[in-house]
């Protein structure tokens, strides 16, 4: 396997997210450090051969040189590698279990057991913007009486927040995500823990949705996109629901809060803001009123 990373200017963002779109499914990622402002374009392949052709072909749709990068080999097991990280663990009487540790539990405990094997996703829940996410959803929903009709995951990495919303007891729940590899592993790990398809997972864009609204909206993903897509993630809340932001890095919360309290006032929607730190992260719940 072959890792190539990209230097690339912050002043280009909307012109390589652009090339991304539109040569949906690749093997690129592109990862913002605010604090820095350092950009980078990132992307695994199986060989070098495979790496070079595919930014060869960036190169050929973006408007400037590209001649900072670096092509690095890295060991076949690393897709194998998360499981040495992910061990069981509980919050209020749920707990989220790797699925290669299944058959060691005891079949009497009473929690609820979430089955989880993220592959090649984000989300086994031990990282601090997902359990950021996982603690509030499970305090709102099983300490209130608040709407559990509809749900949204917006960028469902692993499934592992949709799956939990329907342990919470929501009825429909929708999930999705830009990377086909984070369809295919939340996909799957809906399939371990029930025997029906009952949550939809899709690759689609937030921009897409029209005349749907939700009880609770839930988008675990990078602040810049947050901020990017505020807007459509308050528009698509229902007027008593609940909306939870996480992966956003302490020092960048307030940049993200300010924006989305600008929004809600000029729509004139009242809510009660928590902030809640993790570590180096940072989640905010607006709970409309």
């Amino acid at each position: 396997m072959h890792k190539i990373k990209v230097n690339i200017k912050k002043s280009y963002l909307s012109e390589a997210e652009n090339i991304l779109f539109e040569t949906v499914p690749n093997n690129w990622m592109l990862s913002l450090n605010r604090k820095t402002k350092q950009l980078f374009l990132e992307g695994i392949f199986e060989n070098e051969e495979e790496a070079n052709d595919a930014l060869l072909d960036f190169q050929k749709r973006f408007s400037q040189k590209i001649d900072d990068f670096v092509v690095t080999e890295i060991d076949d097991d690393w897709k194998e590698s998360y499981k040495y990280h992910f061990t069981k663990w509980n919050y209020k009487g749920y707990s989220f279990v790797p699925e290669w540790d299944r058959n060691s539990l005891d079949s009497n405990a009473k929690n609820n057991k979430i089955y989880i094997d993220p592959g090649m996703a984000f989300g086994t829940g031990t990282h601090e913007t997902t359990r950021l996410c996982i603690e509030i959803l499970i305090d709102i929903y099983t300490e209130t009486s608040d709407t559990k009709n509809s749900f949204l995951d917006v960028g469902c990495g692993s499934g592992i927040l949709s799956i939990l919303a329907y342990f919470l007891g929501f009825k429909k729940i929708q999930g999705i995500d830009n990377d086909d590899d984070a369809i295919k592993s939340s996909k799957d790990n809906s399939a371990l823990n029930f025997h029906e398809s009952i949550i939809t997972f899709t690759n689609r864009n937030i921009s897409t949705f029209y005349g749907d609204y939700f009880d609770c909206v839930v988008a675990n993903i990078q602040s810049d996109i947050l901020i990017n897509n505020a807007h459509n993630l308050i528009r698509l809340l229902n007027r008593k629901g609940n909306l939870v932001l996480s992966g956003i890095l302490n020092y960048e919360v307030e940049d993200v809060a300010k924006v989305f309290d600008k929004l809600f006032a000029t729509k004139n929607l009242i809510n009660n803001k928590v902030i809640t730190a993790k570590g180096d992260w940072c989640s905010i719940k607006y709970q409309m009123l």
